[in-house]
């Protein structure tokens, strides 16, 4: 999940511009880390690059783990049968700084587990304190079973704001086991 800062359609073309390159480094089959450290490195190298954040969830299945790691987006939030926990991942500084320094954490995954990736526009008020924005969020108790797009409906009606002034995006993801 990325977010690229400003708005309009130059913002819109870095995003995708972002999004390829992204595509580009992952096929090279680097911990989440190192995928960040080679994406910051290559928008750093573009002149009027902008700065985005970004959050990448590896899931392994065979290991019952997410691996993530942060370029200064906000914490992703792991969905329980009984709470939303927001994921401690470490911040590394926005992508095109040319910094680095990214690190990795793991997180168990279960099947009655969901991940919930965003945008910072589902939760950031206008003269609000991004930790209260982040508590809104943690207080949820949405299902963690059921149909993702149920999932997703439920988060942007409890949090979307009426009269949004940013982008929104969302992702939800669980692991699947197929049948043998």
């Amino acid at each position: 999940m990325g977010d690229v800062m400003g708005h309009g359609v130059e913002a819109a073309v870095d995003m995708s511009n972002y999004r390829s390159t992204l595509r580009y480094v992952a096929a090279m089959d680097l911990p989440p880390h190192r995928i960040l450290r080679q994406l910051d490195a290559l928008i750093a190298e573009q002149e009027n690059a902008r700065p985005a954040t970004c959050v990448l969830a590896l899931a392994d299945p065979a290991r019952a783990r997410w691996t993530l790691a942060g370029a200064g987006h906000l914490p992703p939030a792991l969905l329980t049968s009984h709470a939303t926990e927001l994921i401690e991942v470490p911040t590394g500084p926005p992508l095109g700084t040319g910094v680095g320094g990214y690190e990795q954490t793991t997180v168990e995954l279960r099947a009655d587990h969901a991940l919930l990736l965003y945008t910072d526009g589902l939760v950031e008020r206008r003269g609000e304190d991004i930790d209260v924005s982040l508590a809104r969020l943690s207080a949820l108790r949405l299902p963690s079973d059921g149909p993702l797009d149920a999932l997703l409906d439920a988060t942007l009606a409890a949090l979307a704001p009426q009269d949004a002034e940013d982008d929104i995006a969302l992702l939800a993801a669980r692991v699947r086991h197929r049948p043998s």
